[in-house]
């Protein structure tokens, strides 16, 4: 497995507390007014040790250690150890969820070598996460047709080895793949169905237009 995972946390759905709530967290307001930006995730997290350790981070964040790339009040970039900082995400989740208990976020998640990626989602149903070893997801690119643009370049020559094509293909392989899984598995996994199958429709504030509560906490 690669040392360094790039991730992506993705707010689809938030309202207006919640991105407050989120903005008084990354510091927003005080890095547009010129004080600089957040570099470590334990930033974020009020229970944070002043310089925590691998240990801590291990425990609260997921991987040993955890840097933001960027972000902003849409999405949130991070590079990590080994994997990918869901507990950190689980958290965030969490503190947001308090404001808008309905609220619709994914993420993306990638080693780079790339032995592994997936995408998790966090929705009023609860929480899916679907990880994807690279064999396993070469399979599907064997299968679907989105994949046409790699699968000539998908089987190894007689020295084991894949032609120069499937590595300049490969990220987008991946991307394409994390889009189909969220789209097609993992929102619906963590979105609200109304007594006839319906998917649950939502006003500009964030609120359902059918009273329905969140499923969430009995995860």
């Amino acid at each position: 497995m690669a040392n360094h995972v790039a991730s992506s946390l993705n707010f689809i759905r938030m309202n207006a507390k919640a991105k407050e709530k989120l903005a008084m967290l990354l510091k927003w307001n005080e890095m547009q007014s010129g004080s600089g930006s957040l570099e470590n995730f334990h930033e974020i997290m009020e229970h944070a040790p002043e310089s925590p350790d691998y240990s801590w981070y291990h425990d609260n964040v997921g991987p040993k250690w955890c840097h933001f790339e960027d972000y902003d009040l849409d999405v949130i970039r991070c590079e990590s150890a080994w994997g990918w900082p869901d507990q950190g995400y689980h958290w965030l989740i969490g503190e947001l969820r308090k404001e808008d208990p309905y609220l619709l976020a994914y993420c993306n998640y990638e080693d780079e070598a790339p032995n592994f990626y997936g995408v998790a989602g966090w929705g009023p149903a609860g929480f899916e996460d679907y990880y994807t070893d690279i064999d396993e997801g070469i399979e599907w690119w064997k299968k679907g047709k989105e994949f046409e643009f790699i699968r000539p370049y998908l089987e190894e020559n007689e020295d084991g080895e894949k032609p120069e094509e499937f590595y300049e293909n490969i990220w987008e392989a991946i991307g394409t793949h994390q889009d189909t899984m969220w789209d097609m598995d993992c929102r619906s996994d963590v979105e609200l169905y109304d007594d006839d199958g319906n998917e649950v429709e939502y006003n500009e504030d964030g609120t359902p237009k059918k009273d329905v509560k969140p499923t969430w906490q009995d995860q």
